[in-house]
């Protein structure tokens, strides 16, 4: 197999541009990358995939794929990469930090040049975040989406969760709702604590029986559970943190004989794309998670090898209440 320092004479650069080529590295122009990888097929080296590659190698961790709204980051952030010449490596299910930090590590070894995390260990309240700072300090980009940390240094994006609970119950005041019972998932993670703070503040004139709560999981499972303690408790209304748990609300309020939105009516939040196809349509709140797709991008690619550890930086995204059937006026026989 050719060496380097061969590849590179006959191509007349260096054995680092070489190097950088056959490991697709960016900072190599698309002529020069073009005749070092003709060189070095004519010389029987073997160019693998990584030097085909000519633009940056972005890794995305995310928490699976069977949620819609987590594919639907993955397929806007992969949109935005291919326009800027860019190629996504998807890691997920990252259930301990142990995990976690094997596949950021990966990323690295992979030749990533960013790194990208949707709602991953960062979220937490508590926990460690030195396999975050290993990253940082290998001069790469970290942008960490849904969760913010005080100690440390990173991008943050996330959405407006206080304008989204403050924008569902005032939809449902107005018609009429006062005992609204909000259904979340881990009370420790920062994007549920967002919203149970604005949960609070929101119905801070109701009676606390008039506000219940309940904590399970962001599962279908999770809603039905949620839901039905919440109705048991008085609620007319219920705010879920997600579609799929709206979507297992939709079916416990069913399940105990009431109809939605005539006894109880219920709100989701992402609004993926079944959620106007549920019986009834789904009331959500739509997360503008193609915004926030292109901010993440920007921020991991905007800062070039100039930058390679930008300054700490939070961006928040506001996002959009969208009414549909499955909220309606309160019945005029209180629970």
């Amino acid at each position: 197999m050719a060496r380097l320092i061969d590849i590179a004479q006959e191509a007349g650069v260096s054995e680092a541009t070489v190097s950088r080529v056959l490991n697709g590295r960016s900072g190599v122009n698309e002529e020069t990358r073009r005749v070092v990888i003709d060189v070095a097929r004519r010389l029987g080296r073997d160019v693998g995939l990584d030097a085909v590659r000519s633009g940056p190698l972005v890794g995305l961790l995310v928490p699976d794929l069977e949620n819609q709204v987590f594919t639907a980051w993955a397929e806007r952030i992969e949109a935005e990469l291919f326009e800027r010449g860019a190629s996504l490596l998807v890691g997920m299910r990252a259930r301990t930090v142990d995990r976690e930090r094997e596949i950021l590590q990966r990323f690295l070894s992979s030749g990533a040049e960013a790194i990208i995390v949707v709602s991953g260990h960062h979220a937490q309240e508590v926990g460690p975040m030195d396999h975050y700072r290993e990253v940082i300090a290998a001069g790469t980009p970290l942008v960490l989406v849904n969760g913010v940390r005080d100690d440390l240094d990173a991008a943050y994006l996330s959405t407006d969760d206080e304008h989204a609970v403050r924008s569902a119950l005032s939809h449902l005041q107005d018609l009429g709702h006062r005992r609204i019972g909000l259904a979340m998932g881990d009370e420790h993670t920062w994007p549920v604590r967002e919203k149970l703070r604005a949960f609070d503040e929101g119905m801070a004139a109701a009676a606390p029986e008039d506000r219940p709560v309940a904590f399970t999981d962001f599962s279908y499972a999770g809603g039905y559970e949620a839901a039905r303690d919440l109705v048991d408790r008085g609620a007319t209304a219920i705010v879920c943190g997600s579609d799929v748990m709206a979507a297992g609300a939709l079916e416990a309020v069913r399940a105990m004989g009431l109809s939605v939105p005539g006894d109880v009516s219920v709100v989701g939040y992402d609004d993926v794309f079944w959620a106007a196809l549920t019986n009834p349509p789904l009331t959500t709140v739509r997360q503008a998670v193609p915004a926030l797709a292109r901010a993440a991008v920007r921020a991991a690619l905007g800062g070039g090898e100039q930058s390679r550890r930008p300054a700490r930086t939070e961006v928040v995204v506001r996002p959009q209440l969208v009414a549909r059937g499955s909220t309606g006026a309160a019945a005029s026989m209180g629970r």
